[in-house]
């Protein structure tokens, strides 16, 4: 924490903002499974099988802000998460726009029919093999819509609104410690909020829309070799559908313990298809309502503080004592963390899958700050396991014993870290330091 001050950027120059101008690019990011074996990650059970072939395309979607002074890419990605090898290379390719690792946000989805993308052994055991080809032709069509969203920039007006996808997430780790739960008064920790960003251009023509949600992606399950966006991507093209000219993003949120509640169909595809419209429909009108107005600023926060210890749960040590040397060899002793703020709305990028409460602490610790939208986004920039916190440490399961490796504490470790970074961007500063220009 006292060395925040050497790593923090903060891009809020008084000299020289003007107003806020848009663009947006498309990138197919979908692997040529004819031509390389294609691993898909998320679920171990697979045992690193190729994909054998392709049920629906995934794509990066780019929204590129800039006011004149500073520039930002938000790239949303059909991916299970996104690697610093993964951003590095995106940086690299777009470094002639003045691109910086600062001012790119990467988010996944967190897809579990996406291609496995990473070079540490640890994740190969869990997911298959890396083939360094594939990520170089995927960072290369991303940075390519980068250049585009970049040169198609036009003056933009952005609104948002909240809506709510009640009954469709329940909490998955309930099954976890029960008769405990019960003895200690819990209930389930479920956030149904439905967020829509949206930008326009000054005639009214949506551009963009940005839907944040969290729910995980596994209603197809390991079985499938297809790749797949799963109900995301079915979200977003939905949403192009419904707003003819448009790119349409998803973010996750603090999806860790959150699964989806499917509708009925004759197969999971069937079922997975029902959810992503469903929820498109209620983010629809939500979209649709939204006026939009000119005048929002950007801003941009960003630190990698050291993390806590690795840490092993001791069922974990006994379960995966295999995996343990690879483990330490992998996983970082610093993870990225990352705020955008585009208007009233502040992203906070997490660098795995927080649990909801978790996600929720961030949220209120920014609130605090002065921000009246903060968003905790999930798989952002980097991938470091499940983030929990001492509550649901305490009960076990499979986020805390498979896939949880700094301790009960790095929950309340990032809450204080966002804070800390969320101090510099709080609207007070912005109003202070506009009202001296």
């Amino acid at each position: 924490m006292k060395n925040l001050s050497l790593v923090l950027l903060l891009l809020f120059m008084a000299a020289g903002v003007g107003a806020l101008d848009a663009g947006v690019g498309v990138a197919d990011i979908t692997p040529d499974v004819s031509a390389y074996k294609v691993p898909l990650a998320g679920y171990g059970a697979r045992l690193g099988r190729p994909a054998t072939g392709v049920r629906d395309r995934l794509y990066a979607k780019v929204l590129f802000l800039t006011d004149g002074a500073r520039r930002m890419a938000l790239i949303t990605v059909d991916l299970r998460s996104s690697t610093p090898e993964f951003k590095e290379q995106i940086v690299a390719k777009t470094a002639a726009l003045g691109m910086t690792l600062d001012t790119v946000f990467v988010a996944a989805s967190h897809t579990h029919a996406g291609p496995s993308m990473y070079p540490e052994r640890f994740w190969q055991m869990q997911f298959g093999a890396y083939d360094p080809a594939i990520v170089e032709q995927m960072t290369s069509a991303i940075a390519d819509a980068v250049l585009e969203a970049a040169s198609a920039t036009t003056p933009a007006r952005m609104g948002h609104a909240v809506g709510s996808a009640d009954g469709f997430t329940r909490n998955r780790r309930w099954g976890y410690n029960t008769e405990q739960r019960e003895a200690n008064n819990e209930t389930p920790v479920i956030d149904p909020r439905l967020t829509v960003l949206r930008f326009d251009d000054l005639d009214g023509a949506c551009r963009a829309l940005v839907v944040h949600f969290a729910a995980h992606p596994t209603i197809v399950g390991a079985s499938n070799l297809d790749i797949s966006a799963e109900w995301p991507g079915v979200v977003q093209r939905a949403l192009e559908q419904a707003f003819p000219g448009s790119v349409v993003l998803f973010l996750n949120g603090a999806l860790g313990d959150q699964s989806p509640v499917a509708p009925a169909g004759d197969d999971e595809f069937e079922r997975m298809e029902r959810y992503g419209e469903a929820i498109a429909e209620l983010a629809a009108p939500l979209a649709a309502a939204i006026e939009t107005q000119e005048g929002a600023s950007i801003a941009i926060a960003h630190n990698t503080p050291e993390l806590p210890p690795l840490t092993f749960p001791e069922e974990a040590a006994r379960r995966f004592a295999a995996f343990k040397d690879a483990a330490e060899a992998a996983l970082p002793r610093r993870a990225e963390l990352h705020l955008l703020r585009i208007g009233p709305a502040v992203l906070a990028g997490l660098p795995g899958e927080p649990l909801l409460a978790v996600g929720q602490a961030v949220e209120q610790r920014l609130e605090r700050e002065g921000f009246t939208l903060p968003l905790a986004v999930g798989l952002a920039n980097d991938y470091i396991g499940y983030i929990v916190n001492e509550t649901e440490y305490a009960h076990g399961g499979y986020e805390v014993e498979s896939r949880s490796y700094y301790g009960p504490g790095l929950g309340a470790f990032m809450a204080e870290q966002i804070a800390a970074i969320g101090a510099a961007l709080r609207p007070d500063n912005v109003k202070s330091e506009t009202a001296a220009e």
